[in-house]
């Protein structure tokens, strides 16, 4: 006996559900969409004239970014001596290896694990992997950070990096990436663009509520 539809009242829905399934999968439809084109960049491409290197840093402050260009390594050291106590990012936390030697080198005091406390914002400087043009955002490995925590759980995240390191596209980043690390070295890569962003229930924009409240980026041009 059948219902109204020509079911048969004796399947369950299971059986029919299953049926269904597989009538879907025997009698596949035409493809609609046949032109797609999933392969091109769907970016606009960046302008000539203002290359990466400009690119990178309009879109880095458009997010709220603060960028600081510099001459030579040497220039960061003394540029870090002056800012540090200014905008209280003493004591700084350094967790990447490659960054400790560097402010060994010009005499920056640093603390390989996080100093936490109610007086101070916990400000962590690293080194990055790459910087990104087309959206102004910074790529992050836990092989040059030395831990996960140094861009999730801090207020400040401090970057340097060096203009060799400006890449157009996230494409090219994650390319490069692949090419240059192996598993091994690094289990996670992060890309940051900006402050965090949500909405709360009333739909008011709130940023910062994860990660870091203050982002800059030191760039050496060498």
């Amino acid at each position: 006996m059948k219902d109204r539809k020509g079911s048969d009242k004796g399947t369950t829905n299971k059986e029919q559900i299953l049926a269904m399934v597989r009538n879907a999968i025997i009698e596949k439809p035409e493809a609609i969409f046949q032109d797609i084109d999933l392969r091109s960049d769907t970016w606009k491409p960046i302008k000539e004239e203002d290359g990466n290197a400009i690119t990178f840093v309009q879109k880095f402050k458009d997010m709220g970014g603060i960028f600081i260009y510099l001459e030579n390594e040497a220039e960061f050291g003394d540029c870090m001596k002056q800012l540090a106590p200014q905008n209280k990012w003493e004591p700084l936390w350094c967790s990447s290896p490659k960054m400790q030697p560097l402010l060994e080198k010009y005499g920056l005091s640093y603390s390989a694990e996080p100093v936490i406390d109610d007086k101070h914002k916990l400000v962590s400087i690293t080194d990055c992997e790459y910087l990104i043009a087309q959206t102004g955002s910074i790529v992050l490995t836990d092989y040059n950070t030395g831990s996960r925590k140094a861009y999730t759980d801090s207020d400040v995240l401090l970057i340097l990096s060096r203009t060799d390191q400006i890449v157009s596209s996230v494409k090219e980043a994650l390319q490069r990436l692949k090419n240059r690390l192996s598993s091994q070295e690094a289990s996670q890569a992060v890309i940051i663009t900006g402050q965090t962003r949500t909405y709360d229930i009333e739909q008011e924009l709130v940023q910062s509520v994860f990660g870091p409240r203050q982002i800059a980026v030191f760039l050496i041009d060498e």
